[in-house]
C-alpha cells in the first residue's frame, strides 16, 4: 500500500478521522471531495505529513506558510504543503487563520475533556 493510499483511506473513513464532523451539508461534502482529489493529485507522503505535524506541534504558531516552509528541513512543493495543511485543518489539529497564520490547536484527550466543561461567557 502506498502512502497516498493510506492518507486517502484515512480521509475516506470520516468516523475514524473526522469523528466530530457532520458531512451532511453540501459545502462540507464539496470540501471533502476537493481534499480527496488534491491528495491523489499531489501525493503527500506520510513522512511529509508527520514532518509538518511535528514542526507545528513544536512551534505552535507560524505567521505564514513562508515561515513554515523556512523551518522545514526539506523543500516541499507549495501544493503538497497546502494539501497537508488542509488535511490537518480538517482533522482539527491546526487552525488556518484568514490572515495566513497557522496555529497548532490539537490537544491531548484530557485537555479536550476539560475544554468541554468550560462555561462560555
Amino acid at each position: 500500500m502506498y502512502m497516498c493510499e493510506t492518507v486517502v483511506n484515512m480521509v475516506m473513513k470520516p468516523k475514524t478521522v473526522f469523528a466530530d464532523h457532520d458531512f451532511s451539508s453540501k459545502k462540507e461534502k464539496k470540501i471533502e471531495d476537493e481534499l480527496l482529489r488534491n491528495i491523489s493529485k499531489y501525493n503527500p507522503t506520510l513522512k511529509n505529513i508527520l514532518k509538518v505535524e511535528r514542526l507545528l506541534s513544536k512551534y505552535k504558531e507560524f505567521k505564514s506558510k513562508a515561515h513554515l516552509t523556512k523551518k522545514l528541513d526539506v523543500t516541499m512543493r507549495p501544493p503538497v504543503l497546502n494539501v497537508i495543511l488542509k488535511y490537518l485543518e480538517r482533522s482539527n489539529k491546526v487552525l488556518l487563520d484568514k490572515d495566513g497564520s497557522i496555529i497548532w490547536i490539537h490537544a491531548s484527550p484530557a485537555a479536550k475533556k476539560s475544554w468541554e466543561k468550560v462555561v462560555p461567557l
